[in-house]
């Protein structure tokens, strides 16, 4: 069409490995940074309050999630571009790239993660007893977060070792606890399974834009998609292995490529190993963000209901105590069920951990967004170098996450910041939908599109959450 621009050219497709472990990553780094957001906290907020009747948006939210991350991340496989320049390939691309980074920026920013990790710190180190404020805890870990991404020989090699312990151990504990309470309690399993089928349910009193964020953070949502091409290109799947990484400070300084590049079909069994590029993306996406996000959901959740539902009903918990510190001290309980009262310690270690993780991606995700898209367009930031200006954004975005913290905004309530950034990042998504859409039935050549039954059905996926996000987003005002 008219409002391509050129391609760098064409190249072979480079081979995909035999050992997928060489390759995955990007999968789990969501799905840990899920847990973080949606799951560890909102989601169990709601059901607290109004139990197990809005599951059914659970896996809902999830297959939205699964079709958009692999959409727009197939054109990263296809050219070695994210899907933030793809977009740029629209009419309007200055509109369309300043809109994804302002939105991005203005999600994203608030530490609620740092502030709900601080918090479990400082309850673990005692509370109103803890040596440390509660502020000093949350600048502590904001800072490790910044060491854990700048370090590594490359970025992606901390956020994903980070992502992987904390998706393992903290499933792990909770499909524990979750065997203990269902064997004591079998209805209330019966009744979460339900919960999941109970389409169209919604508990009358629902704080509307508590669940507007919540199915927003439903699998990440927001930015995230356009996050995960970032870090499918980082990892170098298809057509990105020509385009370049980011290196921490102990790597080797490199530059990222202006334009992507465009497979030769027809020849050297390119477009095979073009399908099996794909079929790694279908499966990452699937089998270590899918199912692990739709498992941990649904695990949290089950927890909460069970657990903590009936305290909320008997007044031992207030909807203010869900919002702040009170909440990640009662959600201990979903692990006090395994070893007694050492679990509340159990639970708030790991919970830092997780919430210190999910902290380290979305910093991570803000960082290497704006670095690579400025990068990519202008030449005076593509001359300092990629690992350059992605250390100048992380500094500039610590620094504005440890004013907040500092200043004590929100009045420690982690809930509150969460529930902003998700708010605004479904702004993001009602309107990044469409565009996903257009960039793979429009700027995908011809010969590398999908077949019209399938395209059909992946855009007939990412229209319902188009609906889905814009009837929680009126519904919420």
């Amino acid at each position: 069409m008219s409002f391509k621009r050129v391609f760098s050219g064409f190249r072979d497709v480079p081979r995909p490995p035999k050992n997928l472990f060489s390759v995955i990553g990007p999968g789990a780094i969501i799905s840990a940074m899920a847990i973080g957001a949606g799951e560890l906290i909102l989601w169990p907020n709601l059901v607290t309050q109004h139990g197990y009747g809005l599951l059914w948006l659970i896996p809902i939210a999830l297959i939205v999630q699964y079709f958009w991350l692999v959409e727009s991340s197939r054109w990263t496989v296809l050219t070695g571009e994210s899907w933030i320049q793809g977009s740029g390939r629209i009419p309007g691309r200055g509109i369309w790239v300043s809109l994804w980074l302002a939105s991005m920026t203005v999600s994203l920013i608030w530490p609620g993660w740092a502030v709900a990790s601080a918090a479990a710190f400082w309850v673990f180190t005692g509370g109103s007893n803890s040596p440390l404020d509660l502020r000093i805890w949350g600048i502590i870990t904001y800072l490790i977060s910044v060491i854990a991404l700048a370090i590594p020989r490359y970025v992606f090699t901390g956020l994903y070792i980070a992502s992987a312990i904390s998706l393992i151990i903290f499933n792990a504990g909770l499909i524990l606890s979750t065997i203990i309470v269902a064997i004591n309690n079998p209805s209330t399993l019966v009744d979460a399974l339900s919960g999941l089928v109970s389409f169209g349910t919604v508990p009358q009193g629902v704080d509307m834009r508590l669940l507007a964020s919540a199915i927003a953070w439903a699998g990440l949502g927001a930015m995230g998609n356009a996050f995960y091409s970032l870090l499918v290109r980082d990892r170098g799947w298809g057509m990105a292995k020509y385009i370049g990484r980011i290196p921490g400070i102990l790597g080797k300084p490199t530059t990222i490529s202006q334009l992507g590049y465009l497979p030769k079909i027809g020849s050297n069994n390119n477009a095979e190993k073009l399908k099996r590029w794909i079929k790694i993306l279908e499966s990452e996406a699937f089998y270590l963000f899918f199912i692990p996000s739709l498992l941990s959901l649904f695990l949290f959740t089950y927890l909460a209901g069970a657990l903590l539902h009936p305290m909320f009903l008997r007044g031992e918990l207030t909807i203010e105590d869900l919002s702040g510190i009170k909440a990640v001290i009662m959600q201990s309980k979903f692990f006090e069920v395994l070893v007694g009262p050492i679990g509340l310690y159990m639970y708030l270690i790991l919970a830092i951990f997780v919430l210190w993780s999910t902290q380290i991606g979305i910093l991570d995700a803000m960082s290497r967004t704006w670095a690579d898209t400025l990068s990519v367009y202008f030449r005076s930031f593509r001359n300092m170098g990629i690992r350059k200006v992605y250390l100048i954004f992380l500094a500039i975005f610590t620094t504005v996450g440890l004013v907040i913290i500092g200043n004590g905004l929100f009045q420690y309530q982690p809930v509150e910041l969460i529930k902003l950034g998700a708010y605004l990042g479904m702004i993001q998504q009602i309107i990044s939908i469409p565009v996903t859409i257009v960039i793979n039935h429009m700027l995908v050549p011809k010969e590398l599109r999908r077949v019209a039954g399938v395209r059909l059905a992946f855009s007939g996926a990412l229209s319902l959450g188009v609906i889905l996000y814009a009837i929680s987003f009126i519904a919420a005002l």
